[in-house]
């Protein structure tokens, strides 16, 4: 437990056993709503990851916080900076227990959990080398979003997702200061005009559509999407015959920061 944002945050953390001397990424797990206390999706292969390549772990604990609808923060507002405190906080607290490589630090998360990784690729992104993520979005007008060091980013979704549509900009029912949400093209769209990414292709492939926006202004970031052509809202167990987990982690590890 630790104190950020004017409050006691929870986390659990897995640090396999490796010299402690060493260096190791970091991958924070953020889990989706009413997620507080259950396994991050594909839990145990993530752990058995962890094992293999020296990963270490962390699963944050979310709070809500009214008039919040939702667990996790989001289009984060001055005034409301609780969670990204907390993400600070996390990291620095690791870091001091523990070998972390502040160039390997990652993201992840699930449907809210993904909407937050968005979050921190507006206000972290000088921490985070990179972000994965899978069945999210963000706002269309983000309160705040400065690019000091941009995050390279890949995003999976379902196309027959009913909750976070792939299609269509939505509304939160009552939780007006987040507005109107991405739709998915949108959301990839966005991304790569923030980053001034000048090439785009799309490769069908046997689960999804799998389209990479590169030749950014900068040379090492890029914006990837997987399309999962029969995917709902869902987190799926596996993309084009490799397990999701995997996907995710191989696209985070080609990157870090100097």
């Amino acid at each position: 437990m630790i104190k950020a944002g004017g409050m006691e945050r929870e986390y659990r953390l897995t640090v396999p056993d490796f010299d402690p001397e060493t260096p190791h990424p970091l991958v924070i797990a953020i889990h989706g709503a009413d997620g507080r206390g259950f396994p991050f999706n594909q839990q145990p292969r993530w752990e058995e990851l962890a094992r293999d390549e020296g990963i270490i772990l962390a699963y944050p604990q979310s709070e809500l916080v009214r008039p919040n609808e939702g667990e996790w923060q989001l289009n984060t507002p001055e005034d409301m900076m609780h969670d990204i405190d907390f993400m600070n906080a996390l990291i620095d607290e690791i870091s001091n227990r523990h070998c972390v490589d502040a160039g390997r630090v990652y993201a992840t998360g699930y449907s809210l959990g993904s909407m937050f990784n968005y979050e921190l690729a507006c206000h972290m992104n000088d921490r985070f080398a990179a972000i994965a993520s899978v069945a999210g979005t963000m706002p269309v007008d983000p309160n705040a979003c400065d690019i000091i060091d941009p995050v390279p980013i890949l995003h999976v979704h379902g196309r027959r997702d009913p909750l976070i549509s792939y299609t269509d900009e939505w509304d939160w029912k009552e939780w007006d200061p987040v507005g109107t949400m991405r739709d998915i093209p949108g959301l990839i769209d966005y991304w790569g005009g923030r980053y001034g990414c000048g090439s785009e292709s799309s490769t069908e492939l046997e689960d999804s559509l799998y389209v990479v926006m590169d030749d950014c202004d900068n040379p090492d970031v890029r914006v990837e999407h997987h399309m999962i052509r029969e995917g709902n809202h869902d987190w799926p167990l596996q993309i084009n015959g490799t397990s999701t987990h995997l996907v995710l982690w191989d696209f985070m590890r080609q990157f870090s920061k100097p």
